[in-house]
C-alpha cells in the first residue's frame, strides 16, 4: 500500500476513533453481570493506556461473551480494526453488525475496513447509507475522503464543503484547498478561501502554513510578508519575524522593515542598524537609549556617544562635547574595543582637548587592528596636530595610495601643506 494511501487511513482511523460505551444506538438485548467485570474493565484500560492493544481486544472479546454487551464487542472490533488485523476484524464486524445494525460507529469502522482493501465502490455506499442515518461533520469527511481516494474531486469537494460549513474545521479546509489548487486548478478560489478564514477565523498553524506554501509557489512576497507578520502575531516565535524581515529587506523596503521592527519590538538591535545606515542618528539614539536602560550593557552608552556626537557634529559645541566625552570616559576602557578607543580619540584629537591622550586612544586601537586605515589616519592627524608634520606625512602618503575617502584626502592635503610650509 502506497504512503499516500497509508495517510488517508490514519485519517479514517483518526475519524473513527473514539469511546463508545454509552452510544444509544447499541443494542442491549441479553445483557447480564457476571463476577469481576469492573475489574476486567480496568485491566483493558490500563492496557490500551500502555499500548498492549492485542490485550486488551482479547479482554473485551472476553467480556462480550461473559455478559453479552454489545459494547465490549464493539470496543474489540475497533481495536482489531486499528490493529489492522484483517481476519479478526472482519468476523467481529460481522458478529457486530448483527447485535447493533444501526450502530454508526460499527458502521465508520466497517467503511474504514473496506478502504484499507481498496474497496472503494462497496465503502461509498456505506458511506452513503451512512449519511442517511447523520448527516454530522465526520460523517461528511469520511464520505469526501472517499471520493478522493476514487478521484471523484468534484464530489470530493462538495462533501468537505459541507462539512466545512458546519463550523469551519480547519482539517476540512484544507482538503478542500488541496483539492481546489491541485486537483481543480481553482487556484485564486483557493487562495482567496485561505485568505478569508484566516481572516475571519485565525491563523491556524496549518492554515498559514498552507497559504506561505502557495504564496511561495505563486512567487507572491507581499502575501508571503503578511502571512508571516500574522503567524508572528499569533504565535510570537522571532522565527517568523526574521521571516518579515528579511523579505521586506529583499524587496528593499526599509520603511516597511523599520515600521515593523518599531511596532513588534522585534530585534531592536537590527532597527538600530537600519537607522544608522539611514544616517537617521536621533532615532538611532533612542534605541540605544532604551536598550542601554533595559540591559546596562556598556556597548549601547558607547553607541550613544557615537549617535550623539554624529548628530550634532555640524552644530558641535563644549556641552556637546562634554556629554560624549563623559559617556566614553565610562566605556573605552573597561570594554576595551578598538572602535571605542579610536572614535574617542579622534574627538579629542580633532577638537584640541587632549591630543596626546587622543594619540594614545588610537595606539590602543591600532593594536588591535594595526591596519585599519581609518585608525592610522586618526594617528597621523593626532601627529599633524603636534606639528609631527613629516612623521604623519609618512602615515598618509601610505594610505592615499589605496583609499579616495573625502576626510583622508582632505587630512592629507593640510598634512603636505604643513610640510611644505
Amino acid at each position: 500500500m502506497s504512503r499516500y494511501i497509508q495517510s488517508i487511513i490514519f485519517f479514517l482511523v483518526f475519524l473513527l476513533a473514539g469511546c463508545s460505551f454509552t452510544d444509544p444506538a447499541i443494542n442491549q438485548v441479553g445483557q447480564k453481570s457476571f463476577e469481576n467485570e469492573d475489574y476486567m474493565i480496568l485491566v483493558a484500560l490500563e492496557n490500551q493506556k500502555d499500548g498492549d492493544n492485542t490485550s486488551a481486544m482479547e479482554l473485551y472479546k472476553l467480556l462480550y461473551e461473559k455478559s453479552g454487551k454489545v459494547q465490549y464487542l464493539i470496543e474489540a472490533t475497533k481495536i482489531s480494526f486499528l490493529l489492522n488485523d484483517i481476519k479478526n476484524t472482519e468476523l467481529l464486524l460481522k458478529d457486530a453488525l448483527e447485535k447493533a445494525p444501526l450502530n454508526t460507529e460499527l458502521k465508520r469502522i466497517e467503511i474504514g475496513f473496506l478502504m484499507r482493501q481498496e474497496r472503494y465502490e462497496e465503502a461509498e455506499k456505506k458511506s452513503l447509507e451512512l449519511l442517511k442515518l447523520n448527516k454530522n461533520e465526520r460523517n461528511l469527511k469520511i464520505t469526501g475522503t472517499i471520493y478522493f481516494q476514487m478521484k471523484s474531486y468534484s464530489l470530493a469537494l462538495k462533501y468537505f464543503e459541507s462539512a466545512y460549513r458546519i463550523n469551519s474545521d480547519e482539517n476540512s479546509l484544507l482538503y478542500i484547498i488541496d483539492i481546489l489548487y491541485n486537483y481543480l486548478n481553482k487556484k485564486d478560489d483557493a487562495i482567496a478561501l485561505l485568505e478569508t478564514h484566516i481572516r475571519m477565523q485565525t491563523c491556524e498553524l496549518n492554515t498559514c502554513f498552507k497559504l506561505v506554501e502557495i504564496y511561495g509557489k505563486e512567487k507572491n512576497i507581499n502575501g508571503l510578508i503578511s502571512t508571516y507578520k500574522k503567524l508572528y502575531q499569533r504565535f510570537g516565535n522571532d522565527e517568523y519575524a526574521q521571516k518579515v524581515i528579511e523579505l521586506l529587506i529583499y524587496t528593499k523596503d526599509k520603511n516597511s522593515a523599520i515600521k515593523f521592527l518599531e511596532e513588534s519590538g522585534y530585534n531592536q538591535e537590527m532597527l538600530l542598524d537600519i537607522y544608522v545606515s539611514s544616517s537617521d542618528f536621533q532615532s538611532a539614539y533612542k534605541v540605544a537609549e532604551n536598550l542601554y536602560k533595559k540591559s546596562s550593557d556598556l556597548v549601547f552608552l558607547g553607541k550613544m556617544a557615537i549617535y550623539e556626537y554624529e548628530l550634532n557634529k555640524n552644530k558641535i559645541d563644549d556641552k556637546v562635547l562634554k556629554s560624549v566625552s563623559e559617556k566614553f570616559e565610562k566605556v573605552v576602557y573597561k570594554l576595551n574595543n578598538a572602535l571605542y578607543y579610536n572614535y574617542y580619540g579622534y574627538l579629542l584629537i580633532d577638537h584640541d582637548i587632549d591630543v596626546a591622550k587622543g594619540i594614545g586612544l588610537v595606539s590602543e586601537a591600532l593594536l588591535k587592528e594595526p591596519n585599519s586605515p581609518f585608525y592610522l589616519d586618526s594617528l597621523a592627524w593626532g601627529y599633524y596636530k603636534q606639528g609631527k608634520c613629516k612623521k604623519a606625512k609618512e602615515i598618509m602618503d601610505k594610505l592615499i595610495k589605496n583609499s579616495k575617502e573625502k576626510e583622508l584626502l582632505m587630512h592629507s592635503e593640510k598634512i603636505n601643506r604643513c610640510v611644505n610650509q
